[in-house]
């Protein structure tokens, strides 16, 4: 990935750091007092039904009333839909509407709006923080980035993108799910300090054809056209397409160029920090079956200097096009047993031109993969609840370069492809009518750095109905990229 992975002249004396593998355990007890407060703490902040009592008035209900409060439902905690008290996670949900109350226009606006975690930006590109951890040099590859439960995090650096090369816009989001804690148990890699499982909306949401525009300072200005339709004969059919232009701000000071030493051009950096993309998502449903695909293409000019570049020089940026083809098959058969599979296919390409007048040094990373899933979800006596699944990802291509245009000179040429596969499963027994027992194992075999077992436990308690005490203990891993592994 480019402002972090510049692969450029400065790239072979820096020093870096591979982690093989990393483990994470996690015990945490924690009290919930009143469902409805509960959804206050995960940041839902008010119900979507104008019937449910907003949570500034919460305190003011009586305990009837509160027992009747609407809680909100996750999916990505355990892939399936539970209650957010019966969840094994501390989950966090924003809603579209959170979304238009706050002005979010990217999904870094929503992480950054959420408890216990921040974002950091380099005017490249942005940084997720969980509970006080970023480890500098790190691509958000220790969180996990799903749309509609699809794997995002690209094949070269494990990137979860989360700026203006996220592909999808956030006028397609019906809801994020946050879930913090390890869920390698569930996901398997980059599920170290968290999931973050963005769900878009349907066909039916948009019925009809939808367009918007935007403008704003520094001649930002965005436009979208989306058509969302139901049709009488099964069909459901979603198609979005969005262009978004910023030139940034015309003059950006930087002392460290403003020296007696160094001194290019006052430390000013003009018109070198812009930003545009364009984003396609698109959505086809008929039955039990789901073909997804996205695409996205952003260009970032750099104008801080990184790496020893040639300083005010709006030739130095970075471009980034993730995709993805998704298909999706789910059925619920009579016997309470759910059966789900996917087949996919992801695209990744970044390249970045970094100017060391007058030479050029081009640097490039493609990545592309396959992989397919199955998973049976399978409910007891309306009490217990069962998964099992397993998976299957082939990197077929893993490749990175490096050189310098005129003259030219290769530094780099890195050509790989490997698999991994894995098998889980999960159980939530309730042992009485008020305690419920979470556990699940994961065991996954990467062609590059051997096997990995990962378990994840939960006791979750309801003594009285408002109250609910959960006790949680996971473990997690990270495997190593192909770029860490150079």
């Amino acid at each position: 990935m480019g402002d972090g992975s510049g692969l450029s002249r400065g790239y072979y004396q820096r020093d870096r750091l591979h982690v093989l593998s990393a483990r994470h355990g996690v015990l945490s007890g924690f009290l919930r007092v009143l469902p409805a407060l509960f959804l206050v703490f995960t940041g839902r902040s008010q119900s979507n039904d104008p019937a449910q009592p907003n949570a500034t008035n919460l305190m003011s209900l009586s305990l009837d009333q509160l027992l009747e409060v609407k809680v909100d439902s996750v999916y990505g905690a355990s892939k399936y839909q539970q209650k957010l008290t019966e969840a094994p996670s501390a989950v966090s949900i924003v809603t579209d509407d959170d979304v238009k109350k706050y002005g979010y226009r990217t999904l870094t606006d929503i992480l950054r709006g959420v408890r216990g975690l921040y974002v950091s930006y380099d005017r490249n590109y942005n940084y997720l923080g969980i509970r006080g951890f970023n480890r500098p040099g790190d691509y958000n590859s220790r969180a996990l980035l799903l749309i509609n439960g699809h794997r995002v995090n690209d094949s070269v650096y494990d990137t979860a993108s989360i700026g203006t090369e996220f592909p999808l816009d956030v006028d397609l989001i019906d809801r994020v799910e946050i879930i913090r804690g390890p869920s390698s148990s569930i996901y398997g890699n980059n599920a170290f300090f968290g999931v973050i499982n963005v769900i878009t909306k349907e066909g039916r949401n948009l019925n009809g054809a939808e367009a918007s525009g935007e403008a704003g300072s520094y001649g930002s200005y965005k436009g979208r056209f989306s058509y969302g339709k139901s049709f009488t004969n099964g069909v459901e059919l979603l198609l979005s397409g969005s262009y978004n232009n910023s030139d940034g701000p015309g003059r950006l000071y930087f002392p460290a160029f403003d020296t007696a030493s160094n001194n290019v051009n006052n430390g000013i950096a003009e018109r070198a920090d812009y930003d545009r993309s364009y984003q396609f998502f698109s959505s086809l449903s008929y039955r039990d079956f789901t073909l997804e695909g996205a695409f996205a293409s952003r260009e970032k000019g750099i104008p801080t200097g990184s790496y020893g570049v040639t300083f005010n020089n709006p030739r130095n940026r970075t471009i980034d096009e993730p995709g993805y083809l998704d298909l999706k098959y789910q059925h619920t058969f009579e016997s309470d047993l759910e059966v789900t599979s996917r087949t996919y296919f992801d695209y990744y390409r970044y390249a970045g031109d970094y100017l060391y007048a007058p030479v050029v040094n081009k640097d490039f990373a493609d990545g592309k993969r396959w992989g397919t899933e199955a998973q049976a979800t399978k409910k007891l006596f309306d009490r217990h609840t069962f998964i099992f699944g397993a998976e299957y990802r082939n990197h077929f291509q893993q490749d990175q370069r490096n050189y310098d245009l005129d003259p030219y000179a290769s530094y780099l040429d890195d050509r790989r492809h490997n698999d991994n596969w894995a098998l889980y499963g999960q159980g939530e027994i309730a042992v009485l009518t008020n305690i419920a027992l979470n556990a699940g194992v994961r065991y996954d075999n990467y062609g590059t750095s051997g096997d990995t077992l990962n378990p994840r436990l939960g006791l979750i308690m309801q003594p009285a109905e408002p109250t609910t005490f959960k006790v949680l203990y996971g473990r997690a891993f990270r495997a190593p990229n192909v770029y860490e592994m150079l």
